[in-house]
């Protein structure tokens, strides 16, 4: 549309130009189920950096926020106490490895039996690879000890994950050819609280995959 005069006077008049369509890129808007989850994360994220820094002591609310970049209100938003926020970075902390678990089944399906204990080593030497999700775990369960309402949630996920991880490992020593020698729940203890030990340790010398495959032959008879 243009404005145009003729003899009447000033008329509004249909006029067409030839243009050269342009195309604008857009930002694509964040839905909100996005958004939210992304301050779920960032809440997640600074409360790890701060447990792993400087303890659970040292994660208060107001500090996760900071680090975060949030207000306290975004932080109740999502969890009703820190506590709550502790209990989930162990729900998906420990989902997060029994994920890891099912591939290491997949994986070794069709592997001899020098292979499997080889890959065992390996996925256990790769969890190493990251300290800060062990000091995190240690860090957990000296809260569990310390906080008997903490410790009530954290135990049964505690004994849930030990008793999947025992179920993964009786399987694939099973399909080895070797018993384990001692239940298979204390088998299960032992081998976590050596990664972490090993994890915490940051020693490379041996690597913890020849610790793993010792441990497995100490563990385990034919």
């Amino acid at each position: 549309m243009a404005v145009a005069l003729d003899a009447n006077g000033l008329h509004l008049v249909s006029v067409d130009y030839e243009t050269t369509p342009t195309t604008q890129t857009v930002p694509r808007r964040r839905k909100r189920p996005e958004m939210r989850m992304e301050t779920r994360t960032r809440l997640l994220d600074a409360a790890i950096g701060l447990i792993v820094a400087g303890g659970v002591a040292a994660a208060s609310i107001r500090g996760i926020c900071e680090r975060a970049g949030f207000s306290q209100g975004a932080f109740y938003s999502y969890f009703a106490s820190k506590d709550d926020l502790l209990f989930t970075l162990v729900e998906e902390h420990m989902a997060n490895l029994a994920r890891k678990f099912d591939m290491l089944v997949a994986d070794t399906r069709y592997q001899t039996a020098e292979a499997i204990l080889d890959t065992i080593g390996a996925s256990l030497d790769a969890l190493s690879v990251d300290a800060s999700y062990s000091v995190l775990v240690v860090e957990l369960h000296l809260h569990a000890r310390r906080n008997a309402a903490f410790r009530a949630r954290f135990e049964p996920v505690k004994i849930a994950y030990e008793s999947a991880f025992a179920g993964v490992m009786s399987h694939l020593l099973r399909r080895t050819g070797l018993t384990p020698v001692i239940p298979s729940i204390q088998l299960a203890r032992i081998l976590l609280s050596l990664w972490s030990g090993l994890t915490l340790q940051e020693s490379s010398d041996p690597p913890p995959s020849i610790q793993m495959r010792h441990v497995f032959a100490a563990l385990a008879q034919d």
